[in-house]
């Protein structure tokens, strides 16, 4: 086994941040607002305690995906999903603090950071060297039906040096297209599925989301998660563009999926440099192989690229 599997449990979408000599860690956790770990090795961070307070936020439930970028200006800024109080659907939120710990504030109270009338999930902020900065995200298949199916899709948007503020359209990055994308279905917990099944053309749900994009010898790496959450078969797919906003030319075959007997459901990544620079994958898998759930896990693995492929060292 190449990856750390830690023993923090009962999360998902962990996001690590080294700043100050010290690691955070923020993941979708709890009922009341976003958790953040704290420690020395990634390996080795501890609960501290939420970071963000529903209390305080636009949102009443579902505080997903958080994500936490240094501003040139010392800010921090947050980005997360969180389910709007004003009509139930889920929306991205983006909030500011002056510490890696919070509190993290709305930047605007009780409003979300855009409404384009559709859920949305999983935003991701990616600065490029020239310092434009880039919103990845989804359009959470909860709303977002195509031909009948309940899809996510990935988009993008450019976004003002505040990090906050959009400054362009909203572009289509990727959509389910491959075969391996479509290898499970939702359990109960995420919807009513019937009788459908795996290659019968009958599915009701099929996913790309949960967006990260870094940067290698002038291109641009995509990775996202597809399948349903909860499966053995929710894995990490790889798009690779000549500029931030695309055309994102997939691979044909996941970079991250099950390893049989061991490994099951492991996605919705992000990347961190560790200590040395070094770039590292988080990402989550769930706690019991043999029964997979929302129930998850927080590891991470080394990466590497050949031959202009990004590789994410797990097994």
């Amino acid at each position: 086994m190449r990856y750390t599997a830690t023993d923090i449990i009962r999360i998902g979408d962990p996001f690590v941040l080294y700043d100050g000599g010290e690691y955070y860690m923020y993941a979708t956790h709890s009922d009341d607002g976003i958790s953040v770990w704290k420690g020395g090795s990634p390996d080795n961070v501890k609960h501290v305690g939420l970071c963000y307070f529903k209390k305080d936020s636009f949102g009443y439930e579902c505080f997903w995906a958080p994500e936490v970028i240094k501003r040139a200006d010392g800010k921090y800024i947050m980005h997360f999903t969180a389910r709007d109080r004003a009509d139930g659907i889920l929306r991205t939120g983006v909030a500011i603090s002056d510490s890696p710990l919070g509190p993290f504030r709305d930047v605007v109270a009780n409003k979300p950071m855009f409404n384009i009338g559709t859920a949305t999930i999983d935003a991701s902020c990616f600065v490029d060297d020239d310092g434009k900065a880039y919103l990845f995200y989804s359009k959470d298949c909860s709303t977002n039906i195509i031909d009948g199916i309940h899809t996510s899709q990935i988009f993008a948007v450019a976004l003002k040096s505040d990090l906050i503020t959009l400054d362009g359209e909203h572009i289509l990055i990727a959509t389910p297209d491959r075969e391996w994308e479509s290898r499970s279905l939702p359990a109960p917990t995420v919807g009513d599925i019937g009788k459908a099944e795996y290659g019968s053309g009958e599915a009701a749900f099929i996913w790309n989301e949960a967006p990260s994009v870094i940067k290698h010898n002038g291109k641009y790496y995509l990775t996202y998660s597809a399948n349903c959450f909860d499966s053995k078969y929710y894995s990490v797919g790889l798009g690779i563009a000549d500029s931030p906003l695309g055309k994102y030319k997939k691979l044909d075959a996941p970079i991250m999926t099950y390893i049989e007997g061991e490994l099951s459901g492991p996605g919705h990544n992000s990347f961190f440099k560790d200590k040395d620079g070094n770039l590292m994958c988080a990402f989550h898998c769930h706690t019991d192989y043999n029964r997979p759930s929302g129930d998850r896990r927080y590891c991470y693995c080394d990466t590497a690229f050949e031959d202009d492929i990004l590789r994410l060292l797990y097994k």
